[in-house]
């Protein structure tokens, strides 16, 4: 079971409710209503802490006017907003919607222009002064996340914290031999251009290495990330597919996968032999490197019926960058800096719930569905066990 440790999710002083009560409420007509606006929206994130209501009125009002001087709009309309977090002063809240109105002749911008003004000099320098992160969206694409999708995660540093590879190498001494393979690729350097090349390289030096090292990677050295576990069971209530599309290696993604609840796995094959692994990819086997996550998130996106705006993408590495741009919202989670300047949107947080605020659900909703999914055990709330 996964213990949440999250200071939102203390349950223990909070009377239960009964259960036609713990579904957020319905907002359909306010959404459709909402989805015609013409403006864009505005998710303010602290990055450490928290901001008493005088700070947030301050942050609050550079982050309005710079973004106004940025999308060339009056300062006049009004621009409504809310904590999801929290109440309305802003007491004690790390998160804040703006709403931001267009002018009805101007066309909404798309994502990836929403994307561009983030990356100005002006919005960085913003962000920096005031230790926040911004994440801009068209309204249009932030309310259709209320309609339930697709959500594509790659795993590696991502729904987990480690790189399995390199764990794989480190447990059986050659962690320099592959890691010197991995920083070639970064720079690279032939004859590893490419992630195929690299990662057959990387592979080659795990030969002689025992199956059993997978029960030993679950057993003490694989962790999820925080808030990996809440948020695709909050996903998963709100009736979104789930899927691990991993460059790393389908031992490990299938458990993560089953540990999760995923609906799809696909990760690299590797063979074994004599109980050992030979050092080699099953042949005939796809490769999952940037271009196959791509391909398969938009199989998956079309076999489930759901439209690529309904479709989110999370990763870290550059190998995620083509699935991000592929989904309706792409998410760079804790990636590298040059991953970080070109994903559609990014975060930099210490758990993967800010992923259900980015869709724009609130911390109350979040808190109501993991409350049915939860048990009391020994004084504390766990998440059930998977059926």
């Amino acid at each position: 079971m996964s213990s949440v440790n999250y200071e939102t999710f203390s349950f223990a002083a909070s009377p239960q409710q009964p259960a036609e009560q713990q579904q957020p409420k319905p907002k359909a007509k306010r959404e459709k209503a909402d989805a015609k606006k013409n403006q864009v929206v505005c998710l303010v994130f602290v990055r450490q802490g928290s901001l008493d209501p005088a700070q947030w009125k301050d942050v609050a009002a550079f982050v309005t006017y710079t973004l106004q001087e940025e999308l060339s709009i009056r300062r006049s309309l009004a621009t409504p907003r809310r904590f999801l977090d929290g109440p309305e002063d802003g007491q004690g809240c790390r998160i804040l919607e703006i709403s931001i109105p267009l002018p009805q002749k101007n066309p909404s911008p798309t994502l990836l222009e929403c994307s561009a003004i983030t990356k100005t000099a002006s919005i960085v320098s913003l962000c920096q002064r005031h230790n926040i992160e911004i994440v801009l969206q068209p309204q249009a694409l932030y309310v259709a996340h209320r309609t339930p999708g697709l959500a594509v995660f790659d795993m590696d540093s991502t729904l987990i914290q480690q790189e399995v590879i390199d764990e794989l190498a480190r447990a059986v001494g050659r962690y320099a031999q592959v890691s010197a393979i991995t920083e070639a690729a970064m720079r690279g350097e032939a004859p590893y251009t490419d992630f195929e090349a690299s990662l057959r390289a990387r592979v080659g030096h795990l030969a002689g290495v025992p199956v059993s090292i997978w029960q030993h990677l679950r057993a003490g050295i694989i962790s999820f990330t925080p808030g990996a576990r809440e948020l695709i069971r909050v996903l998963r209530k709100l009736g979104w597919k789930t899927a691990v599309l991993s460059g790393g290696f389908t031992p490990l993604a299938e458990w993560v996968r089953q540990e999760l609840g995923l609906d799809y796995c696909y990760a690299n094959h590797l063979v074994e032999m004599d109980g050992n692994l030979t050092g080699e990819l099953v042949e005939g086997m796809p490769i999952i490197h940037a271009e196959k996550k791509r391909e398969l998130l938009s199989s998956i996106a079309e076999k489930e019926n759901i439209p690529l705006e309904n479709v989110i993408a999370v990763g870290d590495g550059s190998n995620d960058l083509l699935m991000m741009h592929q989904a309706g919202l792409g998410i760079a989670f804790n990636a590298k800096p040059k991953v970080q300047t070109q994903a559609p949107t990014k975060i930099n947080a210490d758990g993967l719930l800010d992923v259900a605020y980015i869709l724009g659900y609130t911390v109350e909703e979040v808190t109501e569905i993991l409350r049915q999914e939860m048990v009391l055990e020994n004084g504390q709330y766990v998440l059930k066990k998977l059926a």
